[in-house]
């Protein structure tokens, strides 16, 4: 197409100049013999030698014709076939093309304006030697540009390779590696344009790495975390299957049931980190929901226990709006909650709280337990991991799952210090939707 283009475009202005030149040498003809008309002083007198008529006709290509007529069209001298200029040339020059017989021809027209009357000069020529120049141009022209857009080819073609070679490389090296080989793709192999796709594809084998680290500890962990109680689980029922009494039956399904019910919760503990864990929330699980709601609901489920353990339990509760998922966020507070009412003392208390703060929407829990010393904050929320000492027979999963559900809503945790300078306050600080307020509903006291 390119080739088309130029070609097309190179031939009309290649053959506009050797046409111009044509036409300006023809017309060079047509006044020689007006000046010819002008020098015998009348048309009778107009003559040409046989040399001169030899002379005016000669071409190598073309063959030429010439007439002279008077101002009624009548011939004076030259070639009746040569037909008289259109009836709209009165003066001046013109140039176009005609017929003399079946031959196509380019005339020259003059009008020579003599005393007391006027005269038409006209000379033409076969086109022969202009559809000569036409096929030359076209020729020249197609050859030139077809070497030039062939040489331009080769050389991007070869250009491209070479360029695109270390890309290939690269290419190979990524495919020959197997699935478990995250090691980072050298840079320095690749194309400077590439590098930095390469180093974002680096970024993420770093991510995956991490991600399949932290799988694989979690496996590992989890089946530790589960033989130990399974393993329990186990002895208690063979123990009791050699007994005879019925009350000592009675004591082992007892201790049977209370093993299965810490079970049973680890179980559900690793299910929900497994889910949140690295995960992100789909839109359609995301909408408007009031903390509030959320704590009243949770409280009314795990008031038994509070009541268990004589624990007054306080909610401050104001509406405290945020776009989230609400078995998620339910699951946080039963979280935060459980290890309350796990750390507080007997007759201890506990406190709920949400508001909205600036453009957040916060949910605190406080407890008057033994409280978490600041250099275990940070520790507390790794899995599996507990404060030496800590009472409970808790997995020390609980933590980590209210960050996980934190992080996949945007939020972040604290832990600090109570009030009282006593027990814990953990803070969890959401993004507020907007329109948000705080509302002014006073605090409920259970």
């Amino acid at each position: 197409m390119v080739l088309a283009i130029a070609a097309a475009v190179g031939y009309r202005v290649s053959l506009y100049s050797a046409t111009s030149a044509y036409d300006d040498a023809l017309m060079d003809g047509a006044l020689s013999l007006a000046q010819l008309l002008r020098i015998s002083g009348k048309a009778d007198a107009l003559s040409l030698s046989r040399s001169a008529d030899i002379l005016l006709r000669t071409d190598k290509y073309d063959r030429i014709y010439y007439s002279v007529r008077d101002a009624d069209g009548k011939l004076v001298v030259g070639d009746e076939l040569l037909s008289p200029p259109p009836d709209t040339f009165s003066s001046g020059e013109l140039l176009y093309d005609g017929r003399v017989g079946a031959e196509r021809v380019r005339v020259a027209a003059l009008a020579v304006e003599m005393p007391g009357t006027r005269f038409v000069v006209q000379i033409a020529e076969t086109t022969v030697k202009r559809r000569k120049l036409v096929a030359e141009t076209l020729t020249a022209l197609v050859v030139s540009e077809g070497l030039f857009m062939t040489a331009v080819i080769a050389l991007v073609w070869i250009g491209i390779g070479r360029g695109l070679a270390p890309l290939s490389r690269l290419r190979e090296e990524i495919e020959a590696r197997s699935p478990r080989d995250l090691r980072p793709v050298p840079e320095e192999h690749a194309p400077v344009e590439v590098r930095p796709v390469v180093r974002a594809l680096n970024h993420l084998l770093a991510q995956l790495g991490a991600t399949l680290r932290a799988q694989q500890q979690f496996v590992a962990n989890a089946a530790h975390q589960l033989r130990t109680p399974l393993a329990g689980l186990r002895m208690q029922a063979e123990y009791g299957l050699q007994q005879r009494e019925p009350a000592e039956w009675r004591r082992v399904l007892l201790t049977l049931k209370l093993a299965t019910e810490r079970t049973a919760h680890l179980a559900n503990q690793l299910l929900t980190l497994a889910r949140t864990e690295g995960s992100t929330l789909q839109v359609e699980s995301m909408r408007p929901l009031d903390l509030r709601t959320v704590a009243e609901r949770v409280t009314e489920e795990s008031m038994p226990r509070a009541i268990a353990k004589d624990i007054d339990l306080g909610l401050e509760l104001d509406g405290a709006a945020v776009n989230g998922d609400e078995l998620l966020i339910g699951e946080l507070l039963s979280n935060l909650f459980d290890n309350a009412i796990t750390y507080a003392r007997k007759g201890g208390r506990i406190t709920i709280r949400t508001r909205v703060e600036a453009d957040s929407a916060i949910l605190e829990v406080e407890d008057d337990g033994p409280g978490i010393p600041l250099e275990e904050r940070e520790k507390v929320f790794g899995r599996f991991y507990r404060v030496e000492g800590s009472p409970g027979e808790g997995c020390g999963l609980g933590l980590s799952i209210v960050r996980e559900i934190a992080h996949l809503h945007g939020a972040g945790v604290r832990i600090e210090t109570a009030a009282s300078g006593k027990g814990t306050l953990i803070v969890v600080r959401f993004p507020a939707t907007a329109g948000a307020t705080a509302s002014a509903d006073s605090a409920v006291h259970a």
